[in-house]
């Protein structure tokens, strides 16, 4: 089959391997990265450019050296084509101008399937392509349930103009297929794919070495600060933690929302270093390869890049017990799952680790080409079905 891959900045580090997956099966497989100025940073990107001095379709083989995008060949290998879509600005114009480009692209391939990596405001001014095209629409839907304290009126209004229009869906947990289902039509095919370990996070590994943060082995929670990832539970466990075991130490990093500024932020304790700030990738590797432990506090979530990230590090994640998150925890080889969604669970199961020193035994299990197979042979199956039937 031929396929348009049309991915964004955001989801690049999981796109890259399903693009990767999905051309070694035989597919003939065309990817599109939507990228504006203000995502040069963003995700597994960090590019200092001027946008303006590129065309609306720019090909990855043109950048890839002086973008410093090398590490990114190894996924792409196999695919027909891969090209970034340039948005230097948020012009209204200059937005229909791109669309109309990409467009023109897509008409060209005559794919069999366009397959959307969710949604963007700018995928408005491709409607008229797409809805001509719409049989032939496949779309991921990352989290079909809005995060607590994250709504956004406009992101809700477009999302239920394409449920109606796209006549098929990837989601990324049976978590959210339950939650999508009863806001689409019954005729509308809903797949479940896993996410598969980020493995592009270990291009940073040497980098990361230059700038240890400490000899220590931390129980880490790594990613943005926001009212949905419960670390106010996590600073109730730590604080209980502490009283036990004294010398055990803890990271928080990440960068909080503008309107959300809790207390925690400002805790003095030796035993815990809190970096309200944006990590970057290095950053976050060099992190994750001092932490015995990540912990994903989540008081509510659909799945975790968090998860996928710290895996292909060889690094457990203990979770609590909330949408799709223990679908992707393998208990006492991969991390744990807490026993509900609490400061004290999440104590009991802290210590259960720590007492009986399960680091090292998840840390090799989590090495073998077993556990980091599973989910790409889970993936295959749903693949093969995905695009081999026609969609009506």
């Amino acid at each position: 089959m031929t396929i348009i891959y049309c991915t964004q900045i955001y989801f690049l580090d999981a796109a890259i391997e399903y693009v990767r997956l999905i051309a070694s099966q035989g597919h003939k497989v065309h990817v599109t990265i939507e990228l504006s100025s203000n995502q040069l940073k963003t995700n597994i990107l960090d590019v200092e450019t001027d946008l303006n001095k590129f065309a609306p379709l720019t090909s990855f083989e043109e950048v890839v050296d002086t973008w410093g995008l090398q590490y990114l060949k190894l996924f792409f290998t196999e695919c027909a084509s891969v090209n970034f879509v340039v948005y230097p600005s948020k012009k209204i114009r200059q937005t229909r101008k791109v669309a109309k480009v990409l467009g023109k692209h897509i008409d060209e391939i005559k794919p069999d399937f366009i397959h959307l990596d969710d949604f963007s405001s700018r995928t408005l001014f491709q409607l008229p392509n797409l809805f001509k095209n719409r049989k032939q629409l496949i779309a991921n839907i990352h989290d079909p349930l809005t995060h607590s304290g994250e709504f956004s009126l406009s992101r809700e209004l477009y999302r239920k103009l394409w449920f109606n229009l796209i006549p098929s869906f990837v989601v990324f947990s049976e978590f959210s297929k339950t939650i999508l289902s009863p806001q689409i039509r019954n005729n509308k095919k809903i797949t479940v794919l896993k996410l598969m370990p980020y493995t592009v996070y270990k291009s940073f590994l040497k980098k990361s070495d230059k700038n240890k943060i400490a000899s220590r082995k931390y129980i880490s929670f790594v990613g943005r600060i926001s009212p949905y990832k419960g670390i106010e539970l996590f600073m109730g466990a730590i604080e209980q933690i502490l009283v036990k075991h004294p010398n055990t130490y803890f990271y928080i990093g990440g960068k909080s929302n503008a309107d959300y500024n809790p207390s925690f932020l400002t805790i003095k304790n030796e035993n815990i270093i809190i970096e309200n700030k944006f990590l970057s990738n290095s950053e976050l590797v060099n992190i994750i390869e001092n932490s015995q432990l990540i912990v994903c506090p989540y008081i509510d979530a659909t799945q975790s890049g968090v998860i996928m990230t710290a895996h292909a590090l060889n690094c457990p994640v203990l979770v609590t017990p909330v949408g799709g998150l223990a679908e992707y925890i393998v208990s006492g080889k991969s991390g744990s799952v807490a026993k509900e969604t609490s400061a004290l669970a999440l104590k009991e199961s802290i210590l259960q680790f720590i007492e009986n020193n399960e680091f090292e035994s998840m840390k090799k299990s989590l090495n073998t080409k077993t556990f980091q197979n599973i989910s790409v042979l889970n993936n295959l199956k749903e693949i093969n079905i995905l695009y081999s039937r026609k969609l009506v």
